[in-house]
């Protein structure tokens, strides 16, 4: 083809502007991480071993592969491989877990990655919760309460019969399906789980019952829990407690007759679980381990982590994943003795206050009334807080102290998922080294990861971590151009490390696409990413590893900008669990919208912060200009106190619609009630005020409290984080909606604006101008898009002039030669289709079913008028699925995984004719459709190919 030449006139015009800037040269650090990210700022891939059926060889590959493709190293999760056909022999080597051969393999691994200038972190445990093995037995499996309820009308006389429950029925450990538990020397586990059940309690109170709805919350086929959420919460009057465990039979008769009035008579039954880790490799039953007993701790670190030695080369962490513990009502064998030791009182006539479904109930946690409530105002609510600090005190004291406290013993950092978990998730995050969130709870959703970032400026952690790239029941079909778009939500989260999930081990990789950690079988699909070489977009992850340490280089420097300290005062963590369900999470948004960040900050951070200069100062050094309330009623009395001498200390403190008026617990109510009053009293007379929640902002603009930054426009959908580096202002804004948004956002200070691209590592001044003493910066932003911006008070705002168009020409449709190879229907498949049409490859009859590359080539004829000097080239591929790499006279240039598909061809191409070839790769989803296979057959072909239209555009 040959172009059309340029008007003369076109170009002596375009000449007399300006082109836009050069990247600058690497003026320090900072643009030096930028350009090229260093080791501690690439990420990770998290590392699914089959077991222990994986070999030296194979592991050396591997970690020079991650090297190769620039990441910073690995993650170890053992992982049994389910729904695939295994060898008596792999079944063997693949519980071989936490024996010496695979210790010899994790050693392996970590000397060929330290070789490398990587490092690894290993999970504690295979798979998740913790738990596994010999050094698990029923006697240090975690526990939960059971209850059963029955109602009597007083004059009814005894004895009475009572329902005594039943340990709840899941697919457990001692599954007969799992040959493990054939072995001999766990014959008598069974009953040594039985032996450990026990009556905790038969408590009788006057009162009526909850109306219910009615089905119990399930998932994926299993019961998570006998208790159905409540439509409105009986009533109880606590004064009528009476405890009768003494008078109950072994076989559930109960000796009471119970007095005039409406009675609930309540059976308190503890068990140990029968719930397994999932998924786990390894000998012998997988029982869960008990997160209260440091007892249970020591034994399985024994198993999983001792042998490891102290400082293991490559090994930079040891890992807990999300807990997810499985229980009906969260419990521990010593549990009613701490509490009366903790909480000052017996927790035994008041158990039937405790249960609320919903509340951190694994894999389905929500909102629903208590089952019960009290008749005298907030008794019931003050119980239940009490019972969950006990549970975090515990949980706390019992398993994540002793983790961080093994690591620091044996040379290594702790890294921790703290969500999920029935504590203060925010300290729960905090104690870690690194602490880490995951992408999975609203996809990304930067409110949710807030809480770990929170933590880690709360408690000096340089590094929040991220399970990243999860995406559920979507195990093939995730594109790179989505990844990159959940990294930017990541990272306006506050994420600073992603872990991307996941690198499957090369095995069974004669049956494409191979061995999946989340292997989709006829019961789920499984998850993504699936990211290894055996997936056709396997050449995007050096640059998307690029693009996310080039980013991740900025957000580990200099100090964040968050105006905002916000109480998070709640055990356990879900959306809704402050609102009731209504999960609106409208005080965030609204400081996200007023240009105001926020971190949650726990009262555990505020019992060690101070204030000095009018800021609250966090232990970890995080400084804060504001604290504000969410509209609470109970509060610790010492968190209130130490709110008051924030505010005569000059903090500003703002109480949303009202401040608290009691203690948050039962013990000695009275005098920590005044406690209360008094501090939110002396908080008010130094200064704090109760502002109603649609008037925070502006109460927050009127105290001179100084925003990260304002948008004039259409913001919805825009989140950001904001960092000051070397004096430098930089700002990282993501486009999360649906829709294109034109705003100007006005930042504080003075200053020159550069735009840094984390795809090419340029970075190009933009437009910008002062308004007394701030920046103001126009910014266009797609569905989707980003913007990484740096304002530097030494440079000066200026206007600078766009490119300006000085032709372009379409590229024909037709005459493109397609050569294609992958695999169809899971079989290799390559074919060399001739002069082809550039369409959808689901219009191919041949390709419907494909996924792999497609080359297509053709030759073009480009006039020498388009490359006179001071002109830009750019092809423009239109539309493309997934990714495409460029080559053009023999030259390939860097993979585009993400739209829009441009790329500066500017001084590749000749006057005459050019060879251009053009290679496209769509995601596994195609390939790997079987009508046949009942694991395969459920998954819908989607979009694939090249559709253009493709376009060369110049400008100057």
């Amino acid at each position: 083809m040959t172009t059309k030449r340029m008007m003369k006139c076109c170009l002596l015009a375009a000449t007399a502007l300006l082109a836009l800037a050069d990247t600058p040269a690497l003026a320090g650090p900072l643009e030096e991480g930028f350009r090229v990210p260093p080791i501690e700022a690439r990420p990770r891939f998290r590392w699914w071993w089959p077991g222990d059926a994986v070999t030296d060889e194979e592991l050396r590959r591997e970690v020079k592969l991650m090297a190769d493709t620039g990441f910073a190293g690995a993650e170890i999760q053992s992982f049994s491989p389910n729904f695939i056909t295994l060898t008596p022999d792999e079944k063997e080597r693949v519980n071989q877990y936490a024996e010496p051969s695979f210790f010899a393999h994790v050693r392996t691994a970590g000397e060929a990655a330290k070789s490398a200038g990587l490092t690894l972190d290993y999970t504690l445990g295979s798979s998740w919760p913790s738990g596994g093995g010999f050094a698990i037995p029923p006697e240090l499996a975690f526990t939960e309460l059971t209850m059963a309820r029955s109602e009597v009308k007083g004059g009814q006389v005894g004895p009475i019969k009572l329902t005594i429950p039943k340990r709840t029925r899941r697919l457990g450990a001692l599954n007969f399906l799992d040959a493990r538990v054939k072995d001999p020397k766990v014959a008598d586990w069974g009953k040594r789980l039985d032996a450990r059940a026990r009556t905790v309690a038969v408590v009788a109170v006057k009162g009526g019952a909850p109306m219910l709805n009615p089905a119990a919350a399930g998932a994926m086929g299993m019961t998570l829990t006998p208790w159905r959420d409540v439509i409105t919460p009986g009533t109880l009057d606590p004064s009528s407690s009476i405890v009768l465990t003494d008078k109950l039979r072994d076989d559930g008769t109960l000796d009471w007759t119970p007095p005039p009035g409406d009675w609930q008579l309540f059976l308190f039954r503890q068990y140990a679980s029968d719930v397994g880790v999932l998924g786990a490799a390894g000998q012998g039953p997988q029982l869960i381990l008990d997160h209260m007993n440091p007892k249970a701790f020591a034994a399985h670190v024994a198993r999983v982590g001792d042998p490891l030695g102290n400082n293991p080369p490559g090994l930079r962490s040891t890992f807990v994943d999300s807990l997810e513990l499985m229980q009906d009502i969260q419990w521990g064998p010593e549990l009613l003795k701490e509490f009366k030791k903790r909480r000052g009182y017996d927790l035994t006539p008041y158990l039937p206050f405790v249960l609320q479904p919903g509340w951190m109930q694994a894999w389905n946690e929500h909102w629903s009334p208590p089952y019960f409530d009290s008749s005298s105002g907030d008794f019931a609510e003050r119980v239940r807080t009490d019972y969950r600090r006990t549970v975090s005190d515990m949980m706390i004291e019992g398993f994540i102290q002793p983790f961080v406290a093994w690591n620091h013993s044996h040379g290594l950092k702790a890294k921790f998922q703290a969500h999920g978990g029935p504590f203060d998730v925010i300290r729960g995050y905090g104690l870690a080294d690194i602490p880490e969130t995951e992408d999975l709870p609203g996809e990304g959703d930067p409110l949710f990861t807030r809480l770990a970032r929170s933590a880690a400026h709360l408690y000096g952690k340089p590094i929040v971590s991220a399970e990243s790239l999860a995406w559920a029941n979507r195990p093939f079909d995730v594109t790179p151009d989505e990844m990159r778009r959940r990294v930017d939500a990541l990272i306006v989260g506050g994420v600073n490390s992603m872990i991307l999930h996941g690198y499957n081990y090369r095995f069974h990789a004669e049956d494409w696409p191979g061995w999946h950690a989340f292997q989709p079988s006829p019961f789920a699909a499984g998850f993504s990413s699936m990211l290894n070489e055996t997936n056709p977009v396997w050449s995007a992850m050096k640059p998307l590893g690029t693009y996310i340490g080039r980013l991740q280089s900025v957000m580990q420097a200099g100090q964040a900008v968050v105006p905002v300290a916000y109480f998070y005062g709640r055990y356990g963590y879900y959306e809704g669990i402050e609102d009731q369900g209504a999960g609106r999470l409208a005080a965030e948004k609204a400081f996200l919208a007023a240009g105001y960040d926020y971190d949650r900050i726990n009262p555990d951070s505020i019992a060690h912060a101070r204030v000095e200069g009018r800021q609250l100062i966090a232990q970890g050094g995080q400084r804060y200009p504001v604290l504000v309330l969410p509209p609470i009623d109970g509060i610790r009395a010492d968190t209130a106190e130490a709110i008051a001498g924030f505010a005569k200390a000059g903090l500003p403190v703002f109480f949303i619609d009202h401040a608290p008026t009691r203690d948050e617990g039962l013990a000695q109510a009275r005098s920590r009630d005044a406690r209360v009053k008094k501090a939110v009293a002396a908080a008010m007379k130094a200064g704090a005020k109760v502002v109603p929640a649609a008037a925070i902002p502006d109460s927050l603009r009127t105290a001179s409290i100084p925003a990260n930054l304002h948008f004039s426009g259409d913001a919805t959908g825009l989140v950001f984080v904001q960092r000051r580096i070397d004096g430098r202002t930089v700002t990282f804004v993501h486009n999360r909606g649906e829709a294109a948004r034109a705003v100007t956002m006005t930042l504080p200070g003075v200053g020159g604006i550069t735009r840094w691209d984390a795809m090419d590592g340029s970075m190009t001044p933009v437009s910008a101008k002062a308004v007394q003493q701030q920046t103001a910066v126009p910014l266009m932003l797609a569905a989707g898009e980003s913007a990484l911006l740096v304002l530097d008070p030494k440079t000066q705002a200026a206007t600078i002039p766009s490119p300006v168009p000085v032709g372009s020409v379409t590229l024909p449709a037709d005459g493109w030669q397609l050569r294609v190879e992958g695999h169809a229907e899971r079989n290799p498949y390559a074919h060399d289709f001739g002069s082809v049409t550039l369409k959808d490859w689901l219009q191919v009859p041949e390709l419907t079913q494909f996924a792999g590359t497609g080359t297509y080539r053709r030759s073009i004829t480009v006039d020498a008028g388009w490359l006179t000097k001071g002109t830009k080239l750019v092809l423009d591929l239109g539309q493309v699925r997934d990714i495409a790499t460029v080559t053009i006279n023999g030259l390939s240039l860097p993979t585009m995984f993400s739209a829009p598909f441009r790329v500066d061809v500017t001084g590749l191409l000749r006057a005459g004719k050019n060879d251009l070839s053009v290679a496209v790769a769509n995601v596994p989803q195609n390939g790997v459709i079987n009508p046949k296979n009942p694991a395969y057959k459920k998954f819908k072909p989607v979009p694939a190919g090249w559709t253009g239209p493709v376009r060369l555009e110049a400008s100057r």
